[in-house]
């Protein structure tokens, strides 16, 4: 065996049945932090995904550990500054679940626009009061992040008709039938926004006070990103006097909640949070284990 690895959250069987040839797995969806602690110095490499934190004294217990990979789209649950520093190899899986994403966006989008879940809950009471939406043909939508996400979600809008407009801080190309604004602009003309950002550890939140003040009454934001695109304290005024029409989220500041200001979110009757659902579809976690396990024996 070529050495140990660790596999610390839920993954598709796959990722076991392409590595166990050439190296010893243990699989242990459920090990706590302090589990993980008194373990990690035993393993070359540690999988996780988005439940398990890998920080400074993890990194620190981990002496022989070559590998850190991430069954996902993203790095910020590492400390990847700190992991580099010590010599050890990051490995993802981008792109693997971007059709996964994309069709969550559009649906959430949906679901927000024509009151499908006040609908759905109504009817079950036996309340057939017709509820008035809206469309999405011929709104303005926000693509915040303009990555591989962005430019799909971009694609699916156009077929619907919606106008489109993007912004990202880093350099990156636009379609040519989507528009290349800064932040305000397109805080101030959405209608929708999808979030579909990307943070490292430390990066301060992209949407506060000063930028939540620039949005279109009644604006319907959707998040399928980090919760921390979002100031959390800020974003309870803008909620409650409608600024924000309806925030629904597939990622949460703590998940569970904890906080008194996130439950107070959880019951707002414009806000629907859904439990990270956004590469959890059965393909999506065929991909992500499949691009996970040769990006592990890849770098090895």
């Amino acid at each position: 065996m070529d050495g140990k690895i660790l596999i610390c959250d839920p993954v598709d069987k796959v990722i076991i049945d392409k590595l166990k040839d050439r190296f010893q797995i243990s699989y242990q969806p459920e090990i706590t932090r302090d589990e993980l602690l008194s373990i990690i110095k035993d393993y070359d490499a540690v999988v996780v995904r988005s439940r398990t934190k890998i920080d400074m004294d993890i990194i620190n217990e981990g002496k022989k550990l070559r590998i850190i990979a991430r069954a996902g789209i993203g790095v910020d649950n590492i400390d990847t500054d700190y992991a580099e520093a010590k010599n050890i190899k990051i490995v993802y899986a981008p792109g693997s679940s971007t059709e996964s994403v994309v069709e969550l966006t559009l649906a959430m989008m949906i679901i927000a626009a024509r009151q499908l879940v006040n609908g759905i809950e109504n009817t079950k009471k036996n309340d057939f009061k017709k509820l008035k939406g809206y469309e999405l043909s011929g709104k303005t939508l926000g693509i915040l992040g303009y990555g591989r996400i962005g430019h799909s979600i971009a694609d699916v809008a156009k077929v619907l008709n919606m106008k489109l407009i993007a912004y990202d801080p880093m350099p990156v190309q636009y379609q040519d039938f989507v528009k290349k604004v800064t932040l305000e602009e397109l805080l101030k003309q959405s209608d929708f926004i999808s979030i579909n950002v990307t943070l490292r550890n430390g990066s301060g939140y992209i949407l506060n006070e000063g930028e939540l003040s620039l949005l279109k009454k009644g604006v319907i934001i959707v998040n399928t990103s980090r919760a921390n695109a979002i100031n959390v304290m800020d974003v309870v005024k803008y909620l409650k006097d409608g600024t924000i029409g309806y925030l629904i989220s597939d990622v949460f500041w703590h998940e569970p909640a904890k906080e008194d200001y996130e439950f107070e979110i959880l019951k707002m009757d414009n806000v629907l949070v859904t439990p990270h659902l956004g590469a959890q579809s059965y393909e999506a976690q065929k991909r992500i284990a499949i691009m996970t396990a040769d990006n592990i024996m890849k770098e090895w």
